[in-house]
């Protein structure tokens, strides 16, 4: 009777504790992979590599290509390519387009046929201004497919490229001929963004149409396309901030600009043809320092085409926020911020995945009390961005100063980049682990990260716990002492009697 009893106790005791494993949920769980060398040879480099784009074969999401800027010594651009999904990288030769020493602002993207885009500036002239607007083609195989592609003249700055399909779009600044004769910063406007599309993957631009209002001071324009005829174009829209706009201040240390400045977007649903009045995506942007126009924190917008729904994310006063609309522009979510503490984030980008997973890299601060060492995080949310969970990516935190002109301002360039695959996120960042404020090193690294998704109450763990808790509680209950002892006695048995002989007379 003891083994049984003990044998139903136990079963009462594991069955619950099984049903109530069951019962939770688990939350999603970041796991981030080593920290991994993009920028070309950083052994030798002493260059200050910033601003990175990423694109992701359509048809081999294991191969991804980044273009980033260097900004010094000398302006350049470095491609960079992974067929193991950021695991390993390689450098990417990128053809000089006639009479280019070099490239700059460069921009990547896969066409629907696993064709490389690249879109670049080279510069050249007392002031290293841009000469031209070109697009390189590559094959699916990686090969160069013809000789470089010219987009625009000269004076195009802050180009962006996006692909949807065999449609091929790219966006710019055209800036006015007095840009010609300034070293830093824009003229009086207007200095318009400007779009011009191609439906043959490249290799012809229709004229540029302008997207921008003329008296608007709109900065680092972001282009997205998709499901055909959709285009919006977002920017930093400084206000009536001439001094940032036009860099008055020559780059020379100084206040930070009083503000406030705005994000906006510019929305067509003929496929970039025409484009409506700027919509309003936030106001009271607050500048967290001192900026050169052209190298301006770029507020990060993306896509998520299945379900219409556009994100946009930026800093505003040492903070990342983020918002979304889900009627095309008309309307955005109130910002959002993700940094752990209030000012000390900055600087992000933002991937969609193919469910819907929004991802949002960012540098932060908050575990430096000094505010200068920083760390790159990521943070990641399945619910459209109404919650996330968020975790360090970096290896170790790095000087957030290193590479600046004065070694008193952040100068990491305009944005982070971000690709989402279904299981994972690959974050690419300017970091600046082998540098110091002497030598200015700043390298091109990245992490693959998995994101495991949140898990629900599990059915068959609460079933198969509740059946082994009702077994153990009957057999408990038919094995109780008491139940033995409460019982009545069972009456002795009769013996036994055998018929009795019959008698004889």
């Amino acid at each position: 009777m003891t083994g049984r009893l003990g044998l139903g106790i136990a079963g009462v005791v594991l069955g619950l504790a099984l049903a109530l494993v069951g019962l939770q949920s688990q939350g999603a769980a970041l796991r981030p992979g080593p920290t991994q060398a993009v920028s070309d040879d950083p052994q030798q480099s002493i260059n200050v590599n910033t601003s990175p784009v990423v694109a992701v074969d359509p048809r081999r999401p294991e191969v991804l290509v980044v273009a980033g800027r260097v900004d010094a010594p000398r302006l350049q651009c470095a491609i960079s390519v992974s067929t193991t999904g950021g695991e390993a990288w390689r450098r990417l030769d990128l053809p000089a387009a006639p009479e280019a020493t070099n490239c700059f602002w460069a921009s990547v993207a896969f066409d629907g046929d696993g064709h490389l885009l690249v879109l670049y500036t080279p510069t050249g002239g007392p002031f290293n201004l841009p000469t031209g607007l070109w697009l390189q083609r590559f094959t699916p195989d990686l090969a160069v497919d013809g000789p470089p592609i010219r987009v625009s003249g000269p004076l195009t700055f802050q180009p962006r490229l996006a692909v949807d399909g065999r449609r091929v779009l790219v966006a710019w600044i055209r800036a006015g001929e007095a840009r010609a004769d300034k070293f830093l910063g824009f003229p009086p406007p207007p200095n318009p963004i400007v779009l011009a599309r191609s439906d043959d993957g490249g290799r012809t631009f229709s004229p540029p149409v302008t997207v921008s209002d003329p008296a608007r001071l709109a900065v680092q324009p972001t282009l997205l396309a998709w499901n055909g005829n959709r285009v919006v174009v977002g920017a930093l829209d400084l206000g009536d901030d001439r001094d940032t706009y036009q860099s008055s201040h020559e780059g020379q240390p100084g206040p930070a600009p009083a503000g406030p400045w705005r994000l906006v977007a510019w929305v067509s649903s003929d496929g970039g043809s025409t484009f409506g009045p700027a919509k309003a995506v936030a106001e009271g942007v607050v500048p967290s320092q001192r900026v050169l126009i052209d190298l301006a924190p770029a507020p990060a917008f993306a896509v998520d085409p299945g379900r219409g729904r556009l994100y946009a994310a930026w800093e505003s006063g040492h903070d990342v926020v983020l918002s979304r609309t889900d009627d095309g522009g008309d309307s955005w979510s109130p910002a959002r911020r993700l940094g752990p503490s209030t000012g000390a984030q900055f600087l992000p980008g933002v991937g969609i995945a193919p469910d819907g997973r929004v991802d949002v890299a960012f540098y932060d601060r908050s575990g430096d009390a000094n505010d200068v060492l920083a760390e790159l995080v990521l943070a990641s949310s399945a619910d459209g961005g109404e919650s996330f969970v968020t975790g360090t990516v970096s290896d170790r935190p790095f000087d957030s100063k290193v590479g600046s002109f004065t070694g008193e301002d952040v100068m990491l360039g305009s944005h982070v980049a971000v690709v989402s695959q279904a299981d994972r996120a690959t974050v690419v960042w300017p970091d600046t682990t082998r540098g110091n404020r002497t030598n200015n090193i700043v390298d091109l690294v990245s992490a693959m990260v998995e994101i495991a998704p949140a898990k629900g109450a599990r059915a068959p763990l609460v079933v198969a716990g509740g059946a082994l808790a009702l077994a153990g509680a009957a057999l408990t209950a038919l094995s109780w002492p008491g139940r033995a002892a409460g019982r009545a006695p069972r009456p002795a048995p009769r013996p036994a009697t055998w018929p009795r002989p019959a008698r004889r007379d």
